[in-house]
């Protein structure tokens, strides 16, 4: 995902990013606890430009190591990784190697675009200020110590992002505990800014939908009602929308056009 492009930096962006910023600055490990489909993990991914990053030390995608580096890569200071739902035995390794390709990445574009040899870091972590890690509920106390040993051993922060109640789980285990500085709770988007966002800022992400296209404030106020302010359903709800509309051959969103939009949804309203 680009900075620039289909991502729609809300008020509980800004909080969250703030709350990272905070974590980096006192070098804490912060744990960020949300209901399902508020923004966690694409946050989460957009603080640390991943989509790009992580697109660019893959080196699956390229012959040779930087070949899809750009500019952006130099300025990677975060690492994301998503905590496996299984074989989580690995998770130290898995970090180390995310941030060593950076560190190699980095160096590799540098060279080929000042044509001068460049010395590979040694330390994994060099240059590396926060590791955010999503899916924190999947992990049992053995791979949190994992997480631990990292962070104790680099001067770096950490985010940890999972479900309500992760921070109570979490406080079970009081040496990992006690080095948590910050809690931020993710909230749902408020009716004011679902509102602001129905009307101003959809086509950011690449829905075709435009305020023109709604019968009236109706049909606006039944999907901020349907949604309760949870852009994941927001999305699934304007997709179902934008599907009705096609099939129907149909061009104005009124409230029956969202109704039948919200009745196609098999979970989740």
């Amino acid at each position: 995902m680009n900075k620039s492009q289909k991502f729609i930096e809300t008020k509980e962006y800004k909080r969250f990013a703030e709350f990272c910023d905070a974590c980096i600055r006192y070098k804490y490990i912060g744990i960020c606890y949300g209901a399902p489909g508020v923004g966690k993990t694409l946050s989460s991914r957009y603080y640390a430009n991943w989509d790009t990053v992580g697109y660019q030390i893959d080196y699956s995608k390229s012959k040779h190591v930087g070949d899809n580096a750009t500019d952006d890569v130099l300025h990677a200071k975060t690492i994301f990784y998503t905590a496996p739902a299984e074989k989580a035995t690995r998770i130290r390794s898995n970090i180390d190697t995310l941030g060593a390709r950076i560190g190699m990445t980095q160096a590799m574009y540098m060279s080929r675009r000042f044509d001068k040899e460049m010395k590979l870091q040694l330390n994994s972590f060099q240059g590396i200020h926060l590791i955010i890690v999503d899916e924190i509920d999947r992990l049992k106390l053995q791979h949190l110590e994992q997480l631990r040993d990292i962070y104790d051993q680099n001067d770096l922060a950490m985010v940890f992002i999972g479900m309500p109640g992760v921070e109570k789980r979490l406080s079970r285990y009081p040496q990992l505990y006690s080095r948590i500085g910050f809690a931020h709770e993710f909230d749902k988007l408020s009716k004011d800014e679902t509102h602001h966002i129905l009307e101003y800022k959809w086509s950011d992400l690449g829905i075709d939908l435009k305020l023109e296209d709604f019968s009236d404030y109706e049909a606006i106020t039944s999907i901020i009602k349907i949604t309760k302010g949870n852009f994941r359903l927001i999305h699934r709800l304007f997709a179902q929308i934008d599907r009705i509309l096609k099939i129907n051959q149909l061009d104005t969103v009124t409230v029956e056009v969202v109704e039948a939009a919200r009745d196609s949804l098999v979970i989740g309203i």
